[in-house]
């Protein structure tokens, strides 16, 4: 039985693909802030193999400690999918900072852990799910759109020593648009909008096929394209 841990599992994307990996007959490992959702998940689904685990990634040494106790649960692991994410809507400057200490500090003590983890047992795979705003920078939180900016050249760069050095580790940059979720919302102007189950299915199937980078929908790769080559004086009417 493959194994799989994903970390903000209680909603959403992540909610959404601890579902499908139940589905597909992986042991998963679900970690939130709000347990109480994730006791819900394992509930629903008391014939598969799965455990619990509180977690914060804002709380870097207690999330890496979480993350050194899963890997000692599970054993050999799989798959890590780093999802936690936030974004704050007309953020003050606490809220911006914290918004990097999620999606960025977070993110990276999560990844950098999880691929010494893979680097050791020789083979694994880390996925990370970005955004396609880390293309081009935010009119409305532009915190967020450089936080993901962050995560997306952070994996490139694993990836790169990975295939430099011959560590085995696979990494997948997930490149979400649009999904229906609590914390897009209050978003205005939405297109493409997907499901967070349709995203997980084409998550789950990047993931299968070991893509470097997926855009979810796939729609959204022409977007990317547009958004690489317009001017930046038209960004602000796009954004």
């Amino acid at each position: 039985m493959k194994k799989v841990v994903i970390i903000g599992a209680s909603a959403g994307i992540g909610k959404a693909l601890a579902e499908l990996y139940i589905q597909k007959g992986y042991e998963i490992a679900i970690t939130g802030r709000r347990t109480a959702l994730l006791d819900e998940i394992k509930q629903a689904n008391q014939q598969a193999k799965i455990h619990v685990y509180s977690m914060d990634v804002a709380n870097i040494d207690a999330s890496l400690k979480t993350l050194e106790q899963i890997f000692a649960d599970l054993g050999k692991t799989d798959i890590v999918i780093m999802n936690a994410g936030v974004g704050v809507p007309k953020a003050d400057l606490a809220a911006q900072l914290y918004t990097i200490d999620i999606n960025a500090r977070g993110f990276m003590a999560i990844a950098d852990a999880s691929y010494k983890y893979f680097k050791q047992e020789g083979k694994g795979q880390f996925v990370g799910i970005s955004s396609i705003a880390s293309l081009v920078g935010g009119v409305h939180a532009p915190e967020y759109n450089a936080s993901k900016a962050f995560i997306s050249n952070y994996m490139q760069g694993l990836r790169l020593r990975s295939s430099a050095r011959k560590h085995g580790v696979s990494i997948t940059d997930i490149r979400p648009g649009f999904v229906d979720t609590d914390m897009t919302k209050s978003n205005k102007n939405m297109f493409w909008v997907a499901t967070p189950e349709k995203a997980a299915k084409q998550i789950y199937n990047a993931i299968v096929a070991n893509k470097k980078v997926a855009y979810i929908t796939r729609r959204y790769w022409f977007l990317a394209q547009l958004l690489r080559i317009v001017p930046e004086s038209i960004l602000p009417k796009m954004m």
